[in-house]
């Protein structure tokens, strides 16, 4: 049987987020959300715990773009955003609601849409940042 083979970034991030969140514990289920971003319920259920991320998954560094102006699709707990998915060695942002929300954060553009430069999230302080899911 031939093994499946990725054919883009939406489905590399997949992948990767996977993996990453199996490293650290975390079993996880995913959900299409828009063309490159995903919504993700990961648990450990031994412990009973769950969370909802919002993933956004990029071939290079870009802005991430909130769809909804009031709501700003905060149906999430934290963002996490892989950035040079399809190179040997993807980056990891993570992002808490309070992050993201943070002063001078979003930029308002097009059509009222909310977006987050990449400037506001590939701060060191978001760089890899698996051990917030455990706060």
């Amino acid at each position: 049987m031939p093994r499946y083979v990725p054919q883009t970034v939406r489905e590399y991030g997949r992948i990767y987020l996977a993996e990453r969140l199996a490293e650290h514990g975390w079993q996880c289920f995913i959900a299409r959300r828009s063309p490159n971003e995903d919504a993700v319920i990961a648990g450990i259920p031994a412990d009973g715990r769950e969370v909802r991320l919002k993933f956004h998954s990029q071939e290079r560094r870009q802005a991430v773009r909130f769809y909804d102006r009031h709501g700003l699709d905060w149906d999430w707990e934290y963002l996490v955003i892989s950035t040079h998915i399809l190179e040997q060695t993807p980056v990891t942002y993570l992002l808490s609601r309070d992050d993201v929300r943070g002063p001078g954060r979003l930029e308002d553009e097009c059509d009222g849409a909310l977006w987050l430069q990449p400037e506001s999230f590939s701060d060191d302080r978001f760089k890899e940042a698996w051990y917030k899911l455990d706060e």
